[in-house]
């Protein structure tokens, strides 16, 4: 679909809201962000300048981007951005896009002078790697991850965050950080040396001990003696007080240690990550978009941080896909899909059409307020990536819809032992394989029947991503293309297409290859 096609179908799909079954309010809301995404990306995409990359809007009513060069640290944010519509759509020239914006991100791999190497680097090249499986990324994601390293402190068993590694009076780490653990964790498990698993856990538990307090709030800046390893204070720089619970912080937490989880398996880790969003969802205001620090004695007319809700939405999507007890997975689930239909919504979202409110996605984010400084009221770069990743992450929420009963499934082709029957057997441990770009897995429901979702699991699902269309018809012979792009790569389980609600008998996915091969296999088809 082009970019116009796209804007199309989100305006149809709003127009027809009131037809005789209505789409799910969160689905519609999706499908139109991500076609603000297309207007709004699209159009920064077509700067001649390259090599500067936006931060932050203005305030003032025209919410207009403001850059940076390659050395700031949100400068990764809107590559990776690229990458993510490059991941939704699989057209339109996304791919080569965010290749020409990352360029000039390349250099910042072998920077050792700021943590933030994970945000610049490894947003866009772990995101680049994991969609192409382009080797050069993980090459550059590596590098950085060994420049990342280096400011590692063994006495204090944590990444320094702020100021010279050389500094012998201070070691300053702020709960940002842990965000960019993950390029530790991942460069362990895709080439890089054990030591880098290693040094992220320590980092994760100092961080629990000493910024996360009893009550699972937090603390910004914890500053540690390098000689010694000992806390040397708890403090705040971008939060109201130091004694207050800076919103941003606190959803990087909830991000940071959820993700740590992940990599570690570790229940302290996701004990952690289960205080700090318990916390923040019972400090949170009715509308779910929090006040930029939970503290201000000016609430509620205090600004709010939409960044701060973004982050803490994709944090608990993840965290319910992963929590063990069913009651707190529901809760953080139902917390991000309410998080999502506010973000998606005004007055925090921008507008779908020429002009818009707004050049960047979400409005009224804070970047810091503290002692009077104002930079809030505006678009950030961190923010819009964050509520696209957010995004990305819903596909992989079950809807909690019956699979449509199927009445047959035929294949263009199929390996030995691997039939098209095998997508069907409710068994992600069997599989329909076919090679070659175009084999095709088509599904016959008996009689026409109202469609909203396509659920599909990939064989091999967490370790490649797999390209391939989505079409119905309905009589089998005239199909309309409902989805085409790319799965994340990221979990075996069935991940939940979402087309414009459609009545059709034939549902059909044809395939594009993996990362990996030009090799198709699924594990599990359901329409729903």
């Amino acid at each position: 679909m082009t970019p116009r096609s796209i804007l199309a179908a989100a305006a149809c799909a709003l127009a027809f809201q009131g037809a005789a079954r209505a789409e799910d309010a969160l689905d519609l809301k999706l499908r139109n962000g991500w076609a603000v995404a297309v207007q709004q990306e699209g159009a920064i995409a077509q700067r001649s300048n390259k090599t500067s990359y936006p931060k932050v809007t203005t305030s003032d009513a025209a919410q207009a981007w403001t850059y940076a060069g390659s050395g700031e640290w949100t400068s990764g944010f809107f590559p990776a951005n690229l990458w993510l519509l490059h991941g939704q759509f699989a057209a339109d020239g996304w791919s080569t896009q965010a290749q020409t914006w990352q360029n000039g991100m390349e250099g910042q791999d072998t920077n050792t002078g700021t943590h933030d190497v994970g945000f610049m680097v490894f947003t866009p090249f772990g995101n680049a790697y994991r969609l192409t499986g382009v080797d050069s990324y993980r090459q550059v994601a590596l590098t950085a991850a060994n420049s990342l390293s280096q400011r590692y402190n063994g006495t204090v068993g944590a990444v320094r965050s702020w100021g010279s590694n050389g500094d012998n009076a201070n070691f300053q780490v702020i709960m940002d950080n842990m965000m960019n653990l993950e390029l530790l964790f991942w460069a362990s498990r895709h080439g890089g040396s054990t030591a880098l698993y290693n040094q992220a856990r320590s980092h994760a538990l100092k961080t629990r001990d000493n910024h996360v307090r009893a009550d699972g709030s937090s603390f910004h800046l914890v500053t540690y003696d390098p000689v010694t390893g000992g806390v040397k204070s708890r403090t705040t720089v971008q939060g109201y007080s130091d004694s207050s619970t800076w919103a941003r912080g606190q959803a990087w937490g909830i991000y940071g240690f959820t993700m740590t989880y992940r990599f570690t398996g570790e229940t302290t880790f996701r004990d952690t990550a289960r205080r700090m969003a318990d916390w923040y969802l019972a400090h949170l205001p009715a509308d779910s978009i929090p006040y930029w620090d939970f503290n201000d004695p000016a609430i509620p007319g205090a600004p709010r941080d939409t960044s701060a809700a973004a982050i803490a939405a994709a944090g608990l999507i993840e965290l319910s896909l992963l929590e063990t007890d069913a009651t707190r997975a529901t809760t953080y689930r139902n917390a991000a899909r309410t998080a999502l239909g506010a973000l998606l919504s005004a007055p925090w979202f921008a507008t779908l059409g020429t002009p818009s409110n707004s050049q960047a996605l979400l409005l009224q984010s804070a970047y810091n307020h503290h002692a009077g400084n104002t930079l809030y009221n505006q678009g950030t770069a961190w923010g819009d990536y964050y509520l696209l990743e957010a995004m990305q992450r819903w596909r992989r929420i079950d809807p909690g819809l019956a699979a449509l009963p199927v009445g047959s499934v035929s294949a263009t082709s199929a390996q030995a032992g691997n039939p098209a029957a095998n997508a069907i057997d409710n068994n992600l441990g069997t599989r329909w394989s076919a090679e070659g770009d175009g084999q095709a897995i088509t599904l016959d429901l008996g009689s026409s029947r109202a469609i909203q979702k396509i659920g599909v699991a990939f064989y091999l699902g967490d370790q490649r991503t797999a390209r391939f269309d989505i079409a119905t018809s309905p009589d089998g012979n005239g199909w309309t293309t409902r989805w085409r792009g790319i799965s994340s790569g990221q979990t075996t389980a069935k991940e939940f297409y979402d087309i414009t609600d459609v009545t059709a008998r034939y549902v059909r996915i044809t395939g594009h290859g993996s990362t990996a091969s030009q090799w198709n296999s699924i594990t599990e088809l359901t329409v729903h």
